[in-house]
């Protein structure tokens, strides 16, 4: 008997609710990830076409768990990982290039998150609140650091470097965890192929293992870093000058061997690369107890004012690597993309650029904050041209932060407005053309009914539209990034560029201080939304939604970032729809949305005997919409056909060109703002007519649902397709049947 074997997309859907059916068992996997069918001692347990039905819950890896809502703080390391994924499909030597900046990138990432805690806990509270008396006034928490053991200042930066201590020590023991947990998933590497097609593309262990212990060297050793700034420079003792070569070293050896194949191949690494990792993480942790021991030596008296020495520059100068490691990868990508790539090929630093943004806004949003409430005042800073007073805030450069936040936003609201509101007007025009040809005569019969629809097509559309929309919000915000990076190196303060007590003065004042309140709005929103993960389906949803579209692809660039649920869920895939082609009679892998992702991704990964026995059917499939224009190295022309060639027998022949596979059927619906046609030749795409009717139904009192990206297995559509693709493994010369209101759509 063949078997469907569903898989779902984002958001953990129930297995109830794939595949219709109240009571189900697991027959194989586990609470994580499991198959589930239906119970044979209460009846319907076959589906369309007389196949067994067979449902893949995979969603307990992601949205199914609150805890994973943590997840939301390291945003910025997806987004760093997701860049080296979003490259475009050029020659090896632009390909070494683009992998080797995005890993520095992504390195300096780690040394961001570090530097953010080192702000909050040793510059805010050991440096200057301690050495304030009204910042500790009425605080015996904070107290101890201004008397016996911890008076010294120096004393009072060890303490408070266990802060960030302790912060990389957590990211190093959820890697560890995540590691062995997703990564760790046995997989067959035998075979051969390219791409999403080779037998370890899902098989990151290895690399992922090299990877963080790089990322936990460097973090250590931007700690030691600025610890080491300020103590050396005071003392200039010889022990001193040795660890800060020491660290040195080490930070030297971290940033170029994340860029070394040798190091960093996924398959074929160096014998010596995975001793060499490791023994830079433990050389790394060994180095940071010498000196924190170092740095609570007696000294002299030493009296702390103003910001924490060498630190601002610290995090001026990062973010000024940081920018120039994007405008030198977008200046790569422009010059060896392939003509026509979407968006020119810069998707990549689109996505990092952004996760930059991100880092910088949550940690200025919750050091203004930290600020705010250790200072006991209610503006966040520079209104006050004074210089008398004596405030504890963060470093001026984050000021430009919140100044460019603040822009980021008014460029968005301009686009959207001059561009955003045109388009869909535009959209509109387009969808009452769709509207009227699929139902003819409808609006002379009811005007609104017939706008509802053509609200319905022309949103969906919007999603062809929103990274060229996005990419005039980020080029203007990119160029003043660089602008404000020059004055931020050069000392200038967004306040000093206008006249004192000018009017321009007090406007940018009042941006600064609005910016700041802005990004620790959005920081906190962050920490409140995964809050509410632990307590509400609806935002463990939302969250797991985020989840699923950013962590598809392995950890090949910040091995820190949250895991990748593929590298267990397709070799586990793989191996059962093997199975069940094998042994079983024959399966039919049925996916929605991101499930077509993840099912076109098994078939490639089937030996050529399961091949032979396995039909695809894939709704709602964001794969040529989305997948083949933001990862058109690994999802392209040439993959797609492949999907489908690999579904036909030897003997049936491979279809050529204006033919169609009869083992891979692809749905979709204008109304989707997901999924559309995949338009390959090797797949035969069927446009669903959405809403199924126009007019109220005789004996019901509403209208026809508007189904859009959902729904599609409920469609008779739907039973049809599958009950042929039943019959065409049964019969390989076999056209599958399609559905009265589904036309046929040539492939392009």
């Amino acid at each position: 008997m063949v078997t469907e074997l569903r898989v779902h997309g984002v958001t953990g859907t129930p297995a109830e609710d794939i595949l219709d059916r109240p009571l189900l068992r697991r027959v194989a996997g586990d609470t994580d990830a499991g198959f589930f069918r239906p119970r044979a001692e209460y009846g319907a347990v076959t589906g369309p076409g007389g196949v067994a039905l067979e449902a893949y819950r995979w969603g307990n890896l992601t949205a199914g768990a609150a805890a994973r809502a943590l997840w939301l703080l390291l945003l910025p390391f997806m987004f760093a990982n997701v860049a080296i994924w979003l490259r475009p499909d050029v020659g090896a030597g632009a390909r070494t290039v683009i992998r080797a900046l995005t890993r520095v990138f992504a390195l300096t990432m780690t040394a961001s998150f570090v530097l953010s805690f080192v702000e909050i806990s040793m510059d805010l509270v050991g440096w200057q609140c301690a050495a304030l008396p009204r910042c500790l006034q009425d605080r015996s928490y904070l107290s101890v650091l201004a008397d016996g053991t911890f008076a010294t200042t120096s004393r009072r930066l060890a303490v408070t470097a266990l802060v960030p201590v302790l912060a990389i020590a957590f990211l190093w023991f959820l890697g560890r965890r995540t590691w062995a947990r997703y990564e760790g998933f046995p997989i067959n590497t035998d075979g051969d192929g390219d791409g999403l097609a080779h037998p370890c593309f899902w098989n990151g262990r290895p690399l992922v293992g090299r990877l963080r212990s790089l990322h936990i060297a460097v973090a250590f050793g931007t700690l030691d870093a600025v610890l080491l700034g300020v103590l050396v420079p005071h003392d200039r003792h010889p022990a001193g000058y040795v660890l800060a070569a020491g660290t040195a070293l080490i930070l030297l050896l971290g940033f170029v061997a994340v860029t070394l194949r040798a190091v960093v191949h996924r398959d074929a690494p160096a014998s010596w690369a995975k001793p060499l990792t490791r023994w830079l993480s433990h050389a790394a942790v060994g180095l940071t107890g010498l000196v924190l021991a170092y740095a609570c030596l007696p000294r002299d008296g030493w009296t702390a004012t103003g910001h924490m020495p060498v630190f601002s520059g610290t995090i001026t100068v990062l973010f000024a690597v940081q920018v120039l490691l994007m405008l030198v990868l977008g200046a790569v990508v422009l010059a060896t993309r392939p003509r026509g790539t979407f968006l020119q090929g810069l998707a990549g630093p689109l996505i990092a650029s952004t996760g930059l943004g991100v880092a910088v806004a949550f940690a200025a949003g919750m050091a203004y904050r930290v600020a705010d409430f250790l200072d006991r005042r209610s503006a966040p800073s520079t209104a006050d041209y004074g210089e008398a007073r004596q405030l504890i805030e963060p470093p001026p450069a984050y000021e430009w932060a919140a100044a460019g936040f603040v822009l980021l936003l008014v460029l968005a609201a301009l686009v959207g407005l001059s561009m955003g509101l045109p388009l869909v007007r535009r959209l509109r025009r387009y969808a009452r053309v769709v509207t009227d040809a699929d139902f003819r005569g409808g609006r002379q019969r009811d005007e609104r009914r017939a706008g509802q629809i053509d609200t319905a097509v022309a949103d969906a559309l919007v999603t062809d539209h929103v990274g060229r929309l996005l990419v005039w919000v980020f080029v203007p915000a990119a160029a003043a990034a660089v602008v404000a990076t020059g004055f931020a190196l050069l000392g200038q303060r967004p306040i000093r560029l206008a006249a004192s007590g000018s009017a321009a003065a007090e406007v940018m004042a009042a941006v600064v201080n609005l910016g700041t309140y802005l990004i620790g709005l959005s920081a906190f929103a962050l920490v409140f939304i995964g809050i509410l993960a632990y307590r509400y389906q609806r935002f463990r949803r939302i969250v797991g939604v985020l989840w699923d579209l950013g962590t598809f692809w392995p950890r090949a660039a910040h091995p820190l970032a949250p895991p990748c649920y593929a590298e267990r869920v397709v070799p586990e895939l793989a191996r059962r729809a093997g199975w069940l082609a094998a042994e079983q009679g024959g399966v039919i892998l049925s996916g929605h949305s991101q499930g077509t992702v993840l099912a076109a991704a098994t078939v490639l990964q089937l030996p050529p005997q399961a091949q032979a026995r396995t039909a695809l059917l894939t709704y709602g499939s964001p794969l040529r919409r989305l997948y083949a224009r933001f990862f058109p190295a690994y999802v392209n022309d040439a993959v797609l056909q492949r999907i489908g060639a690999v579904l036909t027998r030897p003997e049936d022949g491979v279809p050529g060109a204006g033919q169609h596979s009869p083992r891979w059927v692809n749905l979709w619906r204008d109304t989707d703002p997901i999924g559309g046609p995949v338009q390959s030749p090797t797949a035969r795409d069927v446009r669903l007519v959405d809403p199924p009717g126009f007019d109220i139904a005789p004996g019901d009192t509403v209208f026809p649902k508007v189904d859009g990206h959902s729904g599609y297995q409920l469609r008779p559509a739907f039973g049809a397709t599958v009950a042929g693709l039943v019959q065409v493994l049964s019969d390989s010369s076999a056209e599958p049947p399609t559905a009265s209101n589904a036309p046929a759509v040539p492939a392009t």
